[in-house]
């Protein structure tokens, strides 16, 4: 009995400990993005927040440039797909 029940703590306590590692800050800073992400001091409706963005580098610029927003409804992560085919 006291194995079973040492088996179950060590297994509740393993658990406990993954749920924390994925626990999302306010800022979502520890979500796990495609590319490094930048940040810019800008001042929205008197209040200074920082702006979040991935600066993705093409292989073979040409000059132009693509701006993909998100927030609400898409994170940063939604344009993976999208990055890699249009940074080629």
């Amino acid at each position: 009995m006291r194995k079973i029940l040492t088996l179950l703590l060590l297994i509740s306590a393993s658990i406990a400990a993954r749920a924390q590692s994925d626990t999302l800050s306010i800022t979502l800073e520890n979500v796990k993005y495609p590319y490094p992400v930048n940040f810019m001091q800008i001042k929205v409706e008197g209040q200074d927040i920082r702006m979040a963005y991935m600066d993705v580098k093409p292989a073979a610029p040409n000059g132009k440039t693509i701006m993909l927003f998100h927030g609400k409804n898409f994170g940063g992560y939604y344009w993976k797909r999208c990055d890699k085919a249009i940074s080629r």
